[in-house]
Order: C-alpha cells, then sequence, then structure tokens
C-alpha cells in the first residue's frame, strides 16, 4: 500500500488565490515566471556561440547520423560508431538517444550552432520547470519549491550542461529521471499510470546517459526515506526499475562487447596518437582511490562557490602517496560528519538524506575515472545540483522562518548567492564561443594537459595565426623544458613557418633530449622538414 509522503507545511501565502494544476498562487506563479526568465537571460548570450571542441564531429561530420537508418544503427552501436562504422566499437559509451539527438537536430536544424544554443536553452527553462516540481512534490511546501528551482537555474555548476551543444546526454537524462520521480511520487493507489510514465521517462534516461544506470536507488531510497516504507518493500517497489536497468546493460553490452563494457582498454588517447604526449602507464584502483577524494572536493567546490565552475580543472592522477589526498579526503570527511550532526535532529533529517543519496548516486559512475577523457567535467554535476539545491533550499525555508529577522537575514543571504550565481555564469559561458577561447581558457587552467595545448595550436594554424601556434608551443616548453614531444612539436611549427634556423636549433634539442630517453626505450614523435 502506498503510504502519503510526510510534507512539510506549507506557506500561509498558499491559502489564498490558488490556481488549478499545482497549487501556485499568483504571486508564486509570477515567481516561478521571473526564474524562468532569469535563467534564459543569463543563458542568451550563448546563441551567438559556435562549435566547440567534439561539436562538429558529433554533428557536421557525423554523415552516417544525417538519415533515418543511421539514427536507427545507433541503438544497436556505441555512440561513437559513425566515425568508423568498420571498425566497431569507437567507444566504450552506448548512449542512443544522444547520438540519435545530434542526427535528429541537424536534419532539422542544419548548421546553425545559435539555433542548436536556443534549443539547449529551452531544455534548461524545462528542466527547471521539471526541478521545480519534484522539489514541490518531495517537500509540498512551494517557497522550497520555488527556491530550489531558482538555485538550479542560476548554478553555475550547469554551465557546461546549458552551453555546450555536445553536453546533451547529462541535462536531457538527468530531466528524464527528474520527470520519472515526479510520476512515480504522484502516483495513485491501484492504478499504474504513474508507474507507466515514470519507466516510459525512466528508459529515456538510461538511453541517454549511463549514470542513470543506479536511479533505481534513488527511487528505494525515497520509499524508505519519505514514503517509509520498510527496506524489503522499498526494494520490491523499485524493482521495475532494476529491471529496466537490467535491460538497458544487455543492451549495452550488445552494443560494446564484454572488453569494452565498462572502458575502452586499447584506447590511445589522441594526443599519445599524433604525438604530443607519451602514453600515460595504466592507471589501477589504487589509483583511483588516491585521486577520488580531490576529483569530488573539487566536485563539491563547484556545487558550493561561485567562482569555481569552468570548463576544466586542473586536476590529475594521483599514483601515489600525497598530501593532497588526505587533506581533500579529510575536508569532505569534517564537512560529511559537520552536517550529520546538524541535521539529525532536524525535522526534515529524511529528506535531507534524501538529497545527499540522489546526490551521491549520480555522481557515483563519474568515479571510474578511467573511464573519462577529463577527470573532472562540470557537466557531470547537472543530476547532483538537484539534491544540492533541494537541501539548500530547505536549510534556507527552516532558518527564514524562525524570525522576522532570521528571514532578512536569508532572503540577503540567497538573494547575493544568486547574483553571485548569475554573474558568475555570464561571465564564464563565453568559453564556450569557439575552439581557440575554448581551449585558450583550458590550457590555462591545466597548462600541462596536451590535449588542450593540441586543439589549440590546431585551430589557431587552422585559422592561419601560425605565429599564435608558435608562441603557445613556446609557452608550453618553457613550462616543460625537458619534455621531446613539446620540442619535437615546435620544430614542426617552426618547419611549417619556413623558419630554418629556430627548426635546426630545436633540432639540436629534440636529438639531446631524445639521447637521454633512449635508455628508457621511450617512443620518439615524427618531425617534419622545413619549407
Amino acid at each position: 500500500m502506498m503510504k502519503s509522503a510526510p510534507s512539510l507545511e506549507a506557506s500561509a501565502d498558499n491559502a489564498s488565490s490558488v490556481t488549478p494544476g499545482w497549487g501556485l498562487n499568483q504571486r508564486e506563479a509570477a515567481i516561478l515566471a521571473t526564474i524562468l526568465i532569469a535563467t534564459a537571460l543569463v543563458y542568451m548570450p550563448s546563441i551567438r556561440y559556435g562549435w566547440v571542441w567534439d561539436d562538429k564531429a558529433q554533428t557536421l561530420d557525423a554523415t552516417e547520423l544525417h538519415s533515418w537508418a543511421g539514427i536507427g544503427k545507433s541503438f544497436v552501436r556505441d555512440s561513437w560508431w559513425f566515425r568508423d562504422p568498420q571498425n566497431l566499437p569507437q567507444s566504450a559509451y552506448y548512449r542512443p538517444f544522444q547520438t540519435a539527438w545530434f542526427g535528429l537536430n541537424y536534419m532539422i536544424l542544419g548548421n546553425h550552432p545559435g539555433v542548436w544554443h536556443f534549443e539547449k536553452i529551452v531544455l534548461e527553462l524545462i528542466g527547471v520547470i521539471v526541478c521545480f516540481r519534484l522539489a514541490q512534490l518531495l517537500t509540498r511546501n512551494n517557497a522550497i519549491a520555488l527556491l530550489t528551482a531558482g538555485i538550479f537555474g542560476l548554478l553555475p555548476a550547469n554551465i557546461e550542461s546549458v552551453v555546450w551543444n555536445s553536453a546533451i546526454g547529462e541535462p536531457l537524462s538527468t530531466i528524464l529521471e527528474m520527470g520519472a520521480l515526479c510520476c512515480f511520487v504522484n502516483r495513485k493507489p491501484n492504478a499504474s499510470r504513474g508507474l507507466v510514465f515514470a519507466m516510459m521517462l525512466y528508459a529515456g534516461a538510461l538511453l541517454c546517459h549511463e549514470t542513470a544506470v543506479l536511479f533505481w536507488i534513488v527511487v528505494a531510497a525515497y520509499l524508505f526515506l519519505v514514503e517509509r516504507e520498510r527496506v524489503g518493500e522499498s526494494v520490491r517497489l523499485a524493482a521495475p526499475f532494476i529491471v529496466l536497468a537490467a535491460l538497458y546493460l544487455g543492451a549495452r553490452l550488445n552494443a560494446l562487447g564484454l572488453t569494452n563494457f565498462v572502458g575502452r582498454p586499447d584506447f590511445v588517447p589522441p594526443a599519445v596518437a599524433l604525438g604530443w604526449a607519451k602514453a600515460a602507464p595504466p592507471h589501477g584502483l589504487i589509483d583511483i582511490i588516491m585521486t577520488a577524494p580531490v576529483a569530488l572536493l573539487t566536485y563539491l567546490g563547484v556545487l558550493a562557490v561561485p567562482g569555481v565552475a569552468a570548463p576544466t580543472h586542473d586536476v590529475n592522477w594521483i599514483t601515489g602517496l600525497s598530501p593532497s589526498t588526505f587533506v581533500s579526503g579529510g575536508i569532505l570527511l569534517l564537512l560529511a560528519t559537520a552536517a550529520i550532526l546538524l541535521s539529525r535532529r532536524s525535522q526534515d533529517w529524511r529528506l535531507y538524506l534524501f538529497c545527499a543519496v540522489w546526490s551521491l548516486i549520480a555522481i557515483a559512475p563519474a568515479m571510474n575515472l578511467k573511464a573519462l577523457a577529463v577527470l573532472v567535467q562540470d557537466r557531470i554535476l547537472y543530476a547532483p545540483s538537484f539534491g544540492w539545491s533541494l537541501a539548500v533550499s530547505i536549510v534556507a525555508i527552516r532558518m527564514a522562518s524562525r524570525s522576522l529577522r532570521a528571514r532578512t537575514m536569508v532572503a540577503g543571504a540567497i538573494s547575493l548567492l544568486l547574483i553571485a550565481n548569475a554573474a558568475t555564469i555570464v561571465r564564464v559561458e563565453r568559453y564556450w564561443h569557439d575552439d581557440v577561447t575554448f581551449f585558450s581558457r583550458c590550457l590555462a587552467v591545466a597548462p600541462h594537459h596536451a590535449e588542450y595545448l593540441r586543439g589549440l595550436v590546431d585551430m589557431l594554424n587552422f585559422n592561419g595565426d601560425f605565429a599564435g601556434g608558435m608562441n603557445v608551443l613556446r609557452n608550453a616548453v618553457n613550462l616543460d623544458p625537458d619534455n621531446v614531444y613539446l620540442h619535437t612539436k615546435l620544430a614542426n611549427q617552426y618547419g611549417m613557418m619556413g623558419r630554418p634556423a629556430d627548426f635546426e636549433a630545436e633540432i639540436v634539442k629534440v636529438r639531446a633530449l631524445r639521447s637521454g630517453a633512449r635508455a628508457g626505450n621511450v617512443p620518439q614523435p615524427a618531425m617534419s622538414k622545413p619549407r
């Protein structure tokens, strides 16, 4: 039997002028509309942006996807199959809805990045609405739901998910997950319609991104914590979601094969394949354990501190005992302990725990760091940001209810937070304007990342700015003067520019570094001749 969720007391404003539907009065409806308008306005500059990084490869150049037949193949092949259909799989990702999104959008919208960006803004507005509805259903409190939607819509952690066209899997999957939980929470006793809709939305979420595979745990946590079912009953009621997750894993196995099911062991990063960096040794469980606390603390910083969001973060593999691991782990432990102590006596402790489960389960698959090209990616936080926004909103509304002075102080603090978040979005989103701007910022944040260096130099050369590419390579060499790969690329740059004296001088350095590297049997990069 379904139990009614314990509700937080609704605000007094809800008692008057209530409109049909979601029980919003005119003032609350106006606030929700304002949140949507503010969200649209802060992201509106992105409609002037172009294609960035993987965008062209997954849209314009993916000619195999520009037909219904190609879209159909995406449901039985990996997400990058169109790159070389004769040699599959091309990746360790199975996201057919994401791939179909690219193909359908190209056939409908064509080569117009501004229209694609506008579509992403509309999707974000849908996300804000679904976020509001889910928070409303969970708390039965319109004030908390509105604040949750406001924080979610103006959270800098979601910039990448909104302004980068390639980042569609995470937001689309999250919106479908939130919608699925809305249907499940709002289901009627002895009626199957709510569950059927929830299953349909969850199936879509699974086909968008693999992080949805653990969503059944969120459903079970909701049943146990909010509806207060027994553990066994919670798992039983969540069983349909478990079945869908198992079916997805079967489809994933069929598309990727057993070898590539959790990662592609033969994958060679483009920077390594193209001679920009040496191959890194394989990373094992110990490396993941040592690196994960730093990655998690960075993610928490992106959620909590407006200015931390960025196109990338300088988080690298930790392969031995490092103070960074223990400091990050200690900070996380202290914060977790403080959160438990502060919330254990709260009447809302079950909701706080649900928020924690939602966020941690959403981010758990990203802790398979070996499967990521970049260890920390802000778009991973789109799903966890709902749990974060809801928890912060509950705290704020509870504190504001204590007294008029507290209400004034909380209102001021939240206003400052939202203003800071909006300013951060406007400041940071411009880094996705074009490839040169994007790679320049990424390289400034992570100066030793070979893929960003390669991307920036290649784009500068493509645009005819050979001197700019030379200067970028010179800076890279100054930062890592013993890197034979960078010296080789600088020599090639000189050769391409027709500067034989500089080419020969750089070759002397390359030969000296190579002679020292031979003892280690290090693969040597190739060099081009000067024009």
